[in-house]
């Protein structure tokens, strides 16, 4: 009898217990490669959706600001009574010119008048504006809209607008001053030449630097092999890029 109760108290073998050690380490194993897995789709996920948001709002903010370029309340005016000399901040405009580029500063300087009161340029800040809708008013007032891209960021007016813009590409569709049609595309307009439409690509890239398993993006490498003639090139890192490009008709001066 004492021999039965001591069998029966006995624990388990080594062998039973490495058995289970072992079905155990499996199911953490696959636990944690499921959990790696979810949260690296999670971190891609969420890098597609910067990009998208980040080239949505690039195009936002642009077309509003282009489409805006050279309104008049009185379209009737002449364009070098409403928009005369002026100079103020980092910008200047000769008269009757609404929109010029500074290559060396990468700096797009942009005017026009609001037609609504408190109207918001891209930085957010309202505008002394009419009276009422498309009223003149008694001393009218151009806005003036700086866009200056620097590192990796577009300011308006000295206000970051977003960030992640690794490289940003401007090209102008000008006309000489006898015609209000864009006859060709160039990077740097002349002084001589009207400027009747804008052609800008932007290369975005996520937040987060580790989300691709590696550093080849086929983006990158389009934008490398496009914009600065080098075929091949491998991403600096593991970031989602995306190239985004448009063409935007300054509707106000063209025909």
């Amino acid at each position: 009898m004492t021999q039965i109760l001591r069998r029966t108290q006995r624990g388990l073998s080594i062998i039973e217990l490495m058995i289970a050690l072992a079905i155990s380490s499996l199911l953490i194993l696959g636990v944690t490669q499921i959990y790696i897995d979810n949260k690296s789709n999670f971190f891609f996920q969420q890098g597609q959706s910067d990009n998208t948001e980040n080239a949505r709002y690039t195009l936002l903010i642009l077309e509003e600001e282009l489409r805006r370029v050279g309104y008049q309340i009185r379209p009737d005016d002449d364009p070098t009574y409403a928009f005369r000399i002026e100079a103020v901040g980092n910008c200047s405009f000769v008269a009757g010119e609404t929109i010029n580029y500074d290559a060396t500063n990468r700096r797009l300087c942009l005017r026009y008048q609001p037609h609504v009161p408190g109207l918001t340029a891209c930085d957010g800040i309202a505008q002394p504006g009419p009276p009422e809708p498309y009223e003149l008013p008694a001393t009218p007032s151009n806005l003036i809209v700086d866009l200056t891209f620097t590192g990796n960021s577009l300011l308006c007016n000295d206000q970051p607008v977003f960030d992640n813009v690794v490289d940003l590409q401007l090209e102008f569709g000008v006309s000489n001053n006898d015609s209000r049609q864009a006859d060709a595309y160039t990077s740097t307009p002349g002084v001589n030449q009207s400027i009747q439409s804008v052609r800008y690509a932007a290369l975005v890239k996520s937040r987060y630097d580790n989300i691709a398993s590696d550093n080849q993006s086929p983006a990158y490498e389009y934008w490398q092999e496009t914009y600065n003639d080098n075929e091949g090139a491998d991403a600096p890192d593991r970031a989602l890029y995306l190239v985004t490009e448009s063409t935007i008709n300054l509707r106000n001066l063209t025909r």
